[in-house]
C-alpha cells in the first residue's frame, strides 16, 4: 500500500481543527500521513493538533510564523 500525505494549512482553525483531523482519521485507507502547518495562529490550534499528534503517530505538527496559505502548503509539501 503507497502511503498517502494530506496536508492541512491551518491558520486560527481551533474551531474545525479536530473536526478535520478526525475526518482524516476516519477513512479506510490507513496508511497515510497528515501534515498539519500552523502559519502562526494564535489561537488553540496548536494544542488541538499536538494532542491528536501524541495519540497518533501518523499526524505530524509543523509551526512556521505567517506566511500564508500558499508557503504553509509548500511547507508541507517538503515534508511529505
Amino acid at each position: 500500500m503507497d502511503l498517502v500525505s494530506v496536508i492541512m494549512p491551518a491558520y486560527n482553525a481551533e474551531k474545525y481543527i479536530a473536526e478535520s483531523i478526525e475526518s482524516v482519521i476516519a477513512q479506510t485507507y490507513t496508511n497515510w500521513e497528515l501534515i498539519i502547518v500552523d502559519d502562526g495562529s494564535t489561537d488553540g490550534t496548536a494544542g488541538i493538533v499536538k494532542l491528536f499528534s501524541s495519540i497518533d503517530d501518523r499526524i505530524k505538527y509543523i509551526y512556521q510564523p505567517n506566511q500564508q496559505m500558499g508557503k504553509a502548503r509548500n511547507t508541507g509539501i517538503q515534508n511529505s
